[in-house]
């Protein structure tokens, strides 16, 4: 005795059968991964372990008096560059041989910039002339990230 499938149930299994496959291949792309920007993030991350902080100096620069404003901007930070530990000496080196030019280039680089930089949350044009000043007198780029001890910026009369 034959058993007879009808049509309908054919065509479904052939469409549940597409439907697992194409969930299958679905679930095992999801855990496809880029392999080269994995090692990438780990080896940013390998770097930043190895790196120790330099104390860059405390500074009180009062910005540029502008017309027709009765207050004056100052900014005050404690700041501190992290660098590869191979480049510690360097930095240590250039710091106290190089240190009253490295302040005077301070000076002109933060008084360049705009009020808003130093209001901007994440301080990010106001670290990247932190770092450009300190390499830029270093010839190459050993201050990775720059951060801060202390920051205030306010206003007085």
């Amino acid at each position: 005795m034959t058993t007879h499938i009808p049509s309908t149930f054919r065509v479904f299994s052939v469409f549940r059968g597409l439907l697992f496959c194409t969930a299958a291949a679905a679930a095992l792309s999801a855990g496809c991964y880029n392999a080269e920007v994995l090692l990438k993030a780990r080896s940013e991350a390998a770097k930043v372990i190895r790196m120790e902080e330099v104390e860059l100096g405390a500074f009180a620069i009062t910005l540029p008096h502008k017309l027709g404003e009765a207050t004056d901007h100052i900014v005050e930070f404690h700041v501190f560059g992290l660098v590869e530990s191979r480049d510690r000496k360097q930095v240590t080196r250039a710091l106290q041989t190089r240190g009253p030019e490295l302040r005077a280039r301070m000076l002109v680089s933060v008084r360049s910039l705009a009020d808003a930089d130093f209001d901007e949350p994440k301080l990010t044009k106001f670290r990247k002339t932190i770092a450009d000043v300190i390499n830029g007198a270093l010839k190459e780029d050993v201050i990775k990230r720059v951060g801060f001890y202390h920051y205030s910026f306010g206003t007085f009369n």
